[in-house]
């Protein structure tokens, strides 16, 4: 009867502490969002070569803020995205429909700001190099 009793004491102990551990785990990690950059070349209706920007994101849906936009020369664009949400690898545009930026050689540099998928708030900074 010792033994029995040893052994469901024994039992309740290790289920506690199962329990108890499972319940302790963290959930799985909302990943901070990584974005690769991408251009294209587009024409201004005046004439002069412009660009359009656009971010992917590529492990995480996002709730986009801002981005602030630096050229090479140091001038800065801010664009507004109004919490727009965009999901896992959809290109967002980093300028209004029908808008674009002018062609400047050298490289760009990007503050993307917002909240991934799971709530996380994020600042990302890239670059993009622009040629000929």
């Amino acid at each position: 009867m010792k033994i029995i009793s040893r052994f469901a004491t024994l039992s309740i102990a290790s289920l506690a502490m199962l329990v108890l551990i499972e319940g302790c785990s963290k959930d799985k990690e909302d990943p901070i969002p990584t974005f690769t950059m991408s251009a294209d070349t587009t024409t201004f209706v005046g004439g002069g070569a412009a660009l359009q920007f656009f971010a992917t994101c590529t492990n995480n849906g996002v709730t986009m803020s801002d981005v602030t936009i630096t050229t090479p020369q140091d001038s800065l664009y801010l664009y507004n995205f109004n919490s727009a949400s965009y999901a896992q690898n959809v290109r967002i545009p980093l300028q209004e429909s029908n808008k674009a930026y002018p062609k400047r050689i050298g490289t760009w540099r990007f503050r993307l700001v917002g909240t991934s998928s799971g709530g996380t708030s994020f600042i990302s900074e890239t670059t993009y190099a622009v040629s000929k």
